[in-house]
C-alpha cells in the first residue's frame, strides 16, 4: 500500500514539473518588452525624442511570447494521458479571463487615450487563441498546418484595408491603411493565432510525452536564470501592472 502511494506521488510530481527554460524565455520575452515600452514612454512624455522605427524590433519578442502560449498549451496537453472535457473547459476559462484582462484593457484606453485605444491588443489575441486551441491540441504535430495556412491569410488579408473596420474586422486583421494611427496595440487573430499553434506544434516535437527531447544543462543554480524564471512565471500579472507603474513614475518626474 505504501508504495502505491508512493508511486501516485511520483506520478503527479512528474506531471507538475515546470520545464525552466519556458519560463526563462518567457521571462526574458516579457523582460525586452517591458524595456521597449519603457522607450515609449519616454518617447511619448517627451522625455527622450527616438526614432520610432526601433520599435519594430519589438515584435520578435511578441511574436516569441505567442509562440510560448503554444508550446504551453501543448505541455499541458501532453502531462495527461487522457486529457477530459474538465482540462479543456480550464483552459477555456483561462482564455476568457486573459480575454477579459484585454477589455478592461479596452475600457481604460477608452478612456485615458480615446484617440488610439487598444481595441483588439495582444490580451484579446492570446485570450482567444487559448480558446481556440482548445479545438486543436488533439491535432499535435499537424498543426504546423494550419499554422502556415493561418500565417498566410492573414498577410493575404493585411494587404486588403476598410476605411471604418468594426471590432470583428479588427479581431480578423481588416483595419485602416495605416492602424498605427488609430490603436496603440493591435495583433489581430490573423496571422498571430497562427504564430500561436506553430507554438502548439513546436511543444509537441520538443515536448512529446512530458519529457523533454534535448539536453540542457541544470541552470536552476544559477540565480540570474532563477530571477527572469521568476518573471516568466508571472509575467501576465507583470505585463499588467508594469505599464502603469511606468507612466506614473514619469508622470511624477515631469511634475517634479
Amino acid at each position: 500500500m505504501n508504495l502505491d502511494i508512493l508511486a501516485k506521488m511520483t506520478k503527479q510530481k512528474s506531471s507538475s514539473q515546470r520545464f525552466i527554460e519556458l519560463d526563462l524565455l518567457r521571462g526574458f520575452a516579457i523582460s525586452v518588452m517591458i524595456f521597449f515600452h519603457l522607450l515609449w514612454d519616454l518617447d511619448y512624455f517627451g522625455i527622450v525624442r527616438l526614432d520610432k522605427a526601433m520599435y519594430n524590433s519589438n515584435i520578435i519578442f511578441q511574436a516569441l511570447f505567442l509562440v510560448l502560449v503554444g508550446v504551453t498549451l501543448a505541455v499541458k496537453n501532453n502531462r495527461i494521458q487522457e486529457p477530459s472535457t474538465e482540462m479543456y473547459k480550464q483552459i477555456m476559462r483561462h482564455g476568457l479571463w486573459i480575454f477579459s484582462l484585454g477589455m478592461a484593457i479596452t475600457a481604460v484606453t477608452l478612456l485615458v487615450m480615446p484617440g488610439r485605444p487598444v481595441l483588439f491588443g495582444i490580451l484579446h489575441c492570446i485570450g482567444l487563441s487559448i480558446v481556440l486551441c482548445v479545438v486543436f491540441l488533439r491535432f499535435k504535430t499537424y498543426n504546423i498546418i494550419f499554422a502556415a495556412a493561418i500565417i498566410t491569410a492573414g498577410f493575404i488579408i493585411g494587404c486588403y484595408h476598410v476605411a471604418n473596420p468594426t471590432v470583428f474586422h479588427l479581431m480578423f486583421g481588416l483595419h485602416q491603411t495605416n492602424v498605427w494611427r488609430y490603436t496603440i496595440d493591435y495583433f489581430p487573430l490573423l496571422p498571430w493565432f497562427g504564430v500561436t499553434l506553430l507554438g502548439v506544434a513546436i511543444g509537441n516535437i520538443l515536448y512529446k510525452d512530458n519529457k523533454r527531447r534535448f539536453k540542457i544543462p541544470d541552470l536552476s543554480n544559477y540565480r540570474p536564470v532563477t530571477m527572469v524564471s521568476w518573471l516568466g512565471k508571472h509575467s501576465l500579472a507583470i505585463y499588467l501592472f508594469h505599464q502603469p507603474i511606468i507612466a506614473g513614475v514619469l508622470t511624477l518626474f515631469i511634475i517634479l
